[in-house]
């Protein structure tokens, strides 16, 4: 019975968060179109994964981790320049279904965001617009303050990159079973994945032969919203 409550309460919240236009976890589900983004960058992945993007001619968005932009800003740059999307995925990455500080936490998620925003505009000239929270964190606090400063929510459809034991061949699978209109892919480029560099012109050629398109997840987002506004 609790389970129950609970997922028609989830329901409840996502539906308001969606009404709102705050919170999204896709497209939408009538256009042939998916969306690869890239966690925690710019990192050790970066550099082979634009090099597969550019060959595929597909464009992505990088939630660029504010630590790792200030180590690597000529990365950042070179991510930018190839026209890929760049979006915000915090600061220091913390954990704040964690952060214990209950006083000043929203204080801290508006400082997290804010930083991120403001080395990313220093390094390129481009004001983020979307946000992922670490670890896909999402409540009301969070809610507030990315309305407070114009940025719209964005979590994953699916994604299973951290799951070293898998295979090429199996997560290959997985990424391609959980194709859809819409969807929204998750993976990483902070650290070195050889199986998500190995199998991913793979993955872009599949999904190509089944008629999708790869977009940003901006773009997939406004034409989400266009569509419902009609």
């Amino acid at each position: 019975m609790k389970k129950i409550v609970f997922i028609l309460l989830l329901l409840v919240i996502t539906t308001s968060l969606y009404a709102e236009q705050t919170f999204f976890t896709r497209g939408s589900l009538n256009i042939k179109e998916v969306a690869l983004s890239f966690d925690d960058g710019p990192g050790l992945n970066t550099k082979d994964i634009l090099k597969v993007l550019d060959k595929k001619d597909v464009k992505a968005t990088f939630f660029l981790l504010g630590s790792s932009a200030a180590k690597r800003p000529k990365l950042v740059k070179e991510i930018y320049s190839k026209g890929h999307e760049l979006a915000n995925h915090t600061y220091n990455h913390m954990n704040f279904f964690r952060y214990d500080e209950e006083n000043n936490k929203k204080e801290k998620i508006k400082e997290e965001i804010l930083q991120c925003q403001d080395l990313i505009k220093d390094i390129t000239g481009f004001r983020t617009k979307l946000v992922r929270f670490p670890h896909g964190y999402l409540k009301d606090d969070a809610i507030e303050i990315a309305r407070e400063t114009n940025y719209k929510i964005i979590n994953w459809t699916f994604g299973i990159d951290w799951e070293r034991d898998l295979s090429q061949e199996e997560m290959f699978d997985l990424y391609v079973e959980n194709a859809k209109p819409g969807t929204i892919f998750l993976m990483h480029d902070l650290l070195k994945n050889t199986t998500i560099t190995k199998m991913l012109p793979e993955f872009i050629d599949k999904l190509k032969s089944k008629g999708y398109k790869f977009v940003t997840v901006g773009e997939m987002i406004n034409k989400r919203l266009s569509e419902e506004n009609l």
